[in-house]
């Protein structure tokens, strides 16, 4: 089965950010993992998956006011 990995700029500021993205993509099951990196500048979201949706992921990012921009 084919892996995609997709990355995102966000607005993620905080563990209570990534905790609700964590419930968010319960509902995704084709998201194998994710992980923010609250280190980085960017707050980069990394997720792999076994499908190519990233509009998805950005419209329901935005349904809990996190704000997302694909990187290439």
């Amino acid at each position: 089965m084919k892996k995609y990995i997709l990355i995102f700029r966000t607005s993620v500021r905080n563990k209570q950010d990534i905790k609700r993205i964590e419930t968010l993509f319960v509902q995704f099951p084709q998201i194998d993992k994710w992980h923010v990196d609250l280190e980085n500048w960017e707050k980069v979201l990394r997720i792999e998956c076994r499908e190519m949706i990233p509009a998805t992921i950005l419209n329901a990012l935005q349904t809990i006011h996190i704000y997302a921009k694909e990187l290439e």
